[in-house]
């Protein structure tokens, strides 16, 4: 059992906690012609806005019901009102998700409620689907959030009772925030290549992925998992849930699904990938395709031309449970040692890493562990990249934000591919970081340059 340890000060003065609505908005992107739209302060929506564009260099349609001083002590249903009704007038959304912040928490909203009175008095609007969550800052992290909104889609969007028919071919794909657009698109060719039709939720491989769109600026994401398909979740021939802070998610849509519901922590080590390809060749009845065997065997040779330059490594990270996870779990797999774990609040999944001690804090705290137990690697987001030149680690960056590096929100990590690219990766930073010895002369060798200079001479 893992000893979880708060740190005593009374602030955070290097974050890495990033507030619940980041997480609830990263998971709207993927889900197709919607607009998240934040119950809170315009700055709340600001932020978040430059936030995102930062880490994906992508537009991000986001809208805010802007309360303000004499609304946030007298109500702001009329706030909430007003913005359903333009955003469904303006941008004929498919999808609205309408989710609370700090500030809309603490004055008491029901969105529940105001949701119930906007369908009353605006029947014309009832094509658009709006799903409430609740996301205050003041609790949780971007991993709640995150997880959070596909909670609501399963409860308010997906029937309670399984329906009649069945979808043989279909399989529905759950994934939590760490995996990126780029781990996404590598899933889905996964599941593709046994004849099945993947459902990922949340789908970020059309709407964050770093394409040029056609066409003028879309207030909606461009891309992402339909309302169509949500609905019939529960006709898919089986579930896939991936990340431990999506167990609720796989709780609630077990009931509602008539195919078989897997859950799988991440998919960052053999065994947990091997897992993974074998329940699709159940699924399917089809043998496993060669070019997913020969990616395998890519990442055993991998591991093998590694192995010397990451055997007996120590490593230190900062980040949210989902990816501490994967990270030390691949780590360990790997022959790495892990000796400084942080995480930004205590959450259930802490408590089952393979380590001996998790530290709930910031960057700060975890400059100060590393003086007591030094590492050769960090792991962490761009914050950590002062931290990392001023103690000369280099810094392997994943989570949230990443502002410093392009292209990093496509890095592929899971899979086969992934852990293979990625051992490279690491194997490569440590070859930097090595201190060469300078070549060594020996004494007895021949001056060959003399030998030749007395010959020229006829001596």
């Amino acid at each position: 059992m893992t000893t979880v340890v708060r740190s005593k000060k009374p602030l955070a003065t290097s974050p890495i906690k990033s507030g619940q609505p980041l997480g609830a908005i990263l998971a709207a992107m993927g889900l197709e012609h919607c607009i998240p739209l934040v119950h809170g302060a315009q700055g709340c929506s600001a932020f978040a806005k430059v936030f995102f564009i930062q880490h994906f260099h992508e537009p991000v349609p986001l809208q805010s019901t802007a309360m303000e001083p004499i609304t946030t002590i007298m109500g702001a249903d009329d706030n909430v009102f007003a913005a359903l009704e333009t955003l469904c007038e303006r941008n004929t959304p498919r999808m609205i998700v309408l989710l609370s912040t700090g500030l809309s928490e603490a004055q008491g909203s029901d969105l529940t409620r105001a949701v119930a009175l906007f369908r009353d008095s605006h029947p014309k609007h009832r094509q658009v689907g709006i799903l409430t969550v609740s996301t205050p800052d003041f609790y949780g992290s971007l991993e709640n959030g995150y997880a959070a909104l596909l909670e609501s889609i399963v409860q308010q969007w997906v029937p309670p009772e399984p329906p009649a028919g069945i979808r043989n071919k279909r399989v529905t794909v759950f994934l939590s925030h760490m995996f990126t657009p780029g781990d996404q698109e590598l899933i889905r060719t996964y599941v593709e290549a046994f004849g099945l039709q993947a459902v990922i939720l949340p789908d970020l491989t059309q709407s964050m992925d770093g394409h040029l769109a056609l066409g003028d600026y879309s207030a909606l994401t461009q891309g992402g998992t339909p309302f169509r398909v949500m609905e019939q979740l529960g006709q898919s021939a089986a579930t896939l849930v991936i990340g431990v802070s999506l167990q609720r998610v796989a709780a609630l849509i077990a009931p509602r699904a008539r195919g078989e519901c897997v859950r799988l922590p991440h998919l960052m080590t053999l065994a947990r990938m091997d897992e993974f390809i074998m329940q699709l060749r159940q699924i399917s009845g089809r043998e496993v395709p060669s070019w997913i065997e020969r990616q395998r065997g890519q990442l055993l040779d991998a591991m093998i031309d590694c192995h010397g330059d990451l055997q007996g490594t120590r490593m230190a990270i900062a980040a949210e449970a989902d990816l501490l996870c994967c990270w030390t779990d691949f780590a360990l797999s790997q022959g790495i040692e892990v000796t400084n774990v942080i995480a930004p609040v205590n959450q259930p999944g802490l408590a089952d890493l393979p380590v001996e001690t998790v530290t709930i804090g910031d960057l700060e705290d975890l400059a100060d562990r590393l003086v007591q137990h030094p590492a050769d690697m960090l792991f962490a987001n761009s914050h950590a990249a002062d931290l990392a030149e001023r103690l000369h680690l280099p810094l392997i960056r994943i989570g949230f934000p990443i502002y410093d590096r392009l292209g990093e929100f496509r890095h592929t990590r899971q899979g086969y591919a992934g852990m293979r690219d990625t051992l490279f990766e690491l194997g490569n930073a440590m070859r930097v970081c090595q201190h060469h010895a300078p070549v060594y002369l020996s004494p007895l060798k021949q001056d060959f340059s003399a030998v030749s200079q007395l010959q020229d001479t006829g001596l």
